[in-house]
Order: structure tokens, then C-alpha cells, then sequence
């Protein structure tokens, strides 16, 4: 479905009535998409999906419960038990262990399908309830939950103590292989670096991942790339390079590696913007183009309510639609996705002025110490909601019966500190959608 043009500057004179309104291109975005899809339910999307270019591509869960004493959980799901019981107001205490799940199952199918496989953590071949690790740039160990297939040879790696050999690339900048191994030395003992200058692009300074990722796509500089990994792959068991293979065929391109080099090849995540979130947002897009779903990769400014549902404008070019929804879910994301804002010392939400969650005046937003363990209480603010995720309204009201929000936005949550911040957009998407799904009807056909 595409919308109609009918010539320079005009409205078209059709409105386009849809069951759902996604408003939000993000993970939240995303997972609302996806589970409309599922259920039949005719939607639109609108929004662009520019903040899945600071994605590591990975799914976390949860793993910190932030304080003055934070404390980590290698299992999410006990962990989050622990968070719902501290802080019930949580998006997290208005989920079961068993909606968390489902809902992971129906984000990691469709992307699947789209192209982009996840991994769970495993044990000894056997699921496992424990969170998994990846590199960082930093030289660190990171919790998650889900990493993409790229990932998922270093995961292994790091829970079987393998020899890892970390690549970097001369001119890459954010990515020093020789400080991350040394880094990791404590975690890892067997880990060790090496550096290798890029097939024509061997005096390039400030090199980009992106550039790098289209450049692999052509077969003899991958043969060229290879040959400069061959000589690092002989005395370790896996192979550990900066995410660059490919943008689209990366599957094909790593298993080409692997194949010529004999051994396993995974990805790290770079600094952003990330090839890894990139494509995440394309294999999305494609997916909903093969569909036949609408996606407009534009702003909405202005959203107008009524007792039937919810009426706004898009404009692509020199087009603009009508778009009339009977339901809306709200994934605008807070500051970076611009779901929320400042306005005379105030956040505010930006589409309809819910109340927003915060401390009483701006000086209670930030802690005198930036590293503060407890985090600094401008990254819980957020709109409140009732258990099905309908934001509430000054007097705790539900504001409209069929406004719904998930993801970032979400009130009482330290997304960054808690590493939740996929559960989060992911579970609260999937329950929102659900409880609209039991008021709409499904799509024909």
C-alpha cells in the first residue's frame, strides 16, 4: 500500500482510515509494528528510524539494578522480580515472565524472517536463563539478553574462554584493538590484538564503519581482506573484527570468512553510528516493503484527538494525507527520539502534553556527580500509564481510551543503567498491541 499522488502541493482528498497509528520508527516502533502485524490488525507507521543507528544491534533484558550499591543480575528474569518489587511502578511490574518471552519470540521471528537471526543465551548447548556477553569498543564485557547471529561466535567464545584474536583497522577511529585486549586481560587471559590496514584504503585517515561495510560488498576486496586476516587466524580459536561485514549480505559475506579462514568470525559493535543498528532499521523496512505495509519515514507534528480515535497529516514531498486511526501507540521515545522535550523549565511531552513524570523543579534533574551509581533522576521521567499502557492524565485518569504508549518514553525507568532497554520497548509494545488487538477487528484478506 502506497499512498496516491495527486499532484504538486495538494491533500489528498481520500482519507486513509487505519485499526492502529504506530507513531515511532525505534525498537518500540518496531515491536508495535510487528505484533499489529501478527494480529492482524491494519496499521500505519510513521516516524524515522534514525535512533536505531546508536543500536549495538543486541537485545538486553535487564542485568543492573541501579542504587547507591547497584547490583547485577546474570538473570534477568530473577532480577526483574527484584526491580518490580523495589519499584512498582516499573513498565517491568506490569509484565509476566511469560509476556517478556512471548514477546521476544514474536520480535525475533519477524526479524528473522527480515533477515536479522538473534541468538538466546546458551549453556553448555542447553537454553539458559543467564545473560550472555559481548565486546565492547570500551574493552569491556557487556550483558545481554539476545545478539544477532555476527555476535553470537563471540558470546561463545567469551563463556568457553576461547582464544580470541581482536582486528581493528588502521584509520577506523573508536576501535583500538591492543587497549581493548589489554582491557580485558583480567576477564579474558587469552585474548590478543592485531592491526591491519584496509584493502585500498591504506593511507585513508578517519575511516568510516559504514563506508567499509559497502566496501566488502564488492568480492575482490573481500578476497584481498581476507588474505590480511589469514595470518592472525592460525593460533586462535575465533576471530573478533569491528562490525563492517557488509550491509545487506553480511550473513553470506561472514560465512565466507569463516570458510576461507577456517575459523569463526564474529562481530564487535562500534561506536556510533553503528552498521549493527543500520541493519536492523533496513532489514525492518524491506520486510514491511515486501509486506506491502505503510511506513512514513517522516515526523508528525501535530496528532487531534477525538471519541473515535485519532486524526492526523503526513506529508512526503509535495504530498499530504489524511490519516484517521480508531487506536494509537505512542513510541515517540524521550529527548533523542524527541517524544519528549523542554519548554519553560519543564519536560513536556510533545504531541499531546500528557503529564510527564519529574522532579518538582530542574535543578532535581541532574545529581552533582555525573557518575552518580543511582543514576540522575532525568532519565526516569516519563508518562505514566495504567497496566495496559494507556498514559494517564493529570488526575490519574486514563487520558484516552484508546491512546496506548510503550517503549523509552515510559515513566519510573533507568533504560541506559538497567541495560532494559529493548525488554522494555519490546514487552511493553507487545501488551499495548495486545489489548488493542482484543478491540479491533482484523484485517481482511
Amino acid at each position: 500500500m502506497r499512498p496516491v499522488q495527486y499532484g504538486s502541493g495538494s491533500v489528498n482528498p481520500k482519507p486513509l482510515h487505519t485499526g492502529l497509528a504506530v507513531v515511532g520508527s525505534g525498537m518500540a516502533g518496531m515491536a508495535a509494528a510487528i505484533c499489529a502485524y501478527n494480529r492482524g490488525i491494519s496499521f500505519v507507521q510513521v516516524g524515522q528510524a534514525s535512533e536505531l543507528a546508536f543500536s549495538s544491534g543486541c537485545l538486553d533484558l535487564f542485568s543492573i539494578l541501579p542504587g547507591r550499591f547497584p547490583k547485577g543480575f546474570e538473570d534477568p528474569f530473577a532480577g526483574i522480580d527484584v526491580l518490580a518489587k523495589k519499584k512498582p511502578h516499573h513498565p517491568y511490574s506490569r509484565l509476566t515472565h511469560a509476556m517478556i518471552r512471548d514477546a521476544f519470540a514474536e520480535f525475533t521471528g519477524f526479524m528473522g524472517s527480515a533477515g536479522i537471526c538473534f541468538h538466546g543465551p546458551e549453556q553448555n548447548g542447553q537454553n539458559s536463563l543467564k545473560n550472555q556477553h559481548i565486546i565492547t569498543p570500551a574493552g569491556t564485557l557487556k550483558p545481554t539478553w539476545q545478539v544477532p547471529a555476527a555476535m553470537h561466535a563471540g558470546s561463545l567464545a567469551i563463556a568457553r574462554n576461547q582464544r580470541i584474536c581482536i582486528v581493528d583497522i588502521k584509520g577506523l577511529k573508536g576501535f583500538g584493538a591492543r587497549q581493548m585486549a589489554q582491557t580485558l586481560q583480567p576477564l579474558l587471559s587469552s585474548v590478543t590484538a592485531a592491526t591491519i590496514a584496509f584493502p585500498g584504503r591504506e593511507t585513508a585517515g578517519d575511516l568510516m564503519c559504514e563506508r567499509l561495510a559497502w566496501d566488502l560488498e564488492n568480492p575482490k576486496i573481500l578476497a584481498q581482506f581476507i588474505g590480511l586476516l589469514k595470518p592472525h587466524a592460525g593460533r586462535v580459536d575465533v576471530l573478533g573484527l569491528p562490525a563492517i561485514l557488509g550491509m545487506y549480505r553480511f550473513e553470506k559475506l561472514r560465512r565466507t570468512l569463516e570458510q576461507a579462514l577456517k575459523k569463526p568470525v564474529f562481530e564487535i559493535p562500534t561506536l556510533s553510528p553503528s552498521v549493527t543498528g543500520m541493519r536492523m532499521k533496513e532489514a525492518f523496512l524491506g520486510k514491511m516493503t515486501d509486506l506491502g505495509l505503510l511506513h512514513f519515514p517522516v515526523a508528525v507534528s501535530e496528532i487531534f484527538p477525538d471519541k473515535n480515535g485519532f486524526v492526523f497529516f503526513v506529508t512526503q514531498g509535495l504530498q499530504t494525507m489524511e490519516v484517521r486511526a480508531d487506536h494509537l501507540v505512542l513510541a515517540t521515545g524521550r529527548f533523542m527520539g524527541k517524544g519528549l522535550g523542554v519548554r519553560d523549565e519543564q519536560i513536556k511531552e510533545m504531541l499531546f502534553d500528557l503529564p510527564v513524570a519529574q522532579p518538582e523543579t530542574r535543578s532535581g534533574w541532574l545529581r552533582s556527580n555525573f557518575f552518580a551509581p543511582a543514576g540522575h533522576p532525568v532519565n526516569q521521567a516519563g508518562i505514566e500509564t495504567d497496566d495496559c499502557f494507556r498514559p494517564l492524565d493529570a488526575a490519574g485518569s486514563v487520558f484516552h481510551p484508546r491512546l496506548y504508549a510503550a517503549g523509552s518514553i515510559l515513566a519510573h525507568q533507568d533504560w541506559k543503567r538497567e541495560k532494559s532497554g529493548s525488554g522494555i520497548a519490546i514487552a511493553s509494545a507487545f501488551k499495548a498491541v495486545s489489548s488493542i488487538a482484543e478491540n479491533t477487528p482484523a484485517r481482511s484478506g
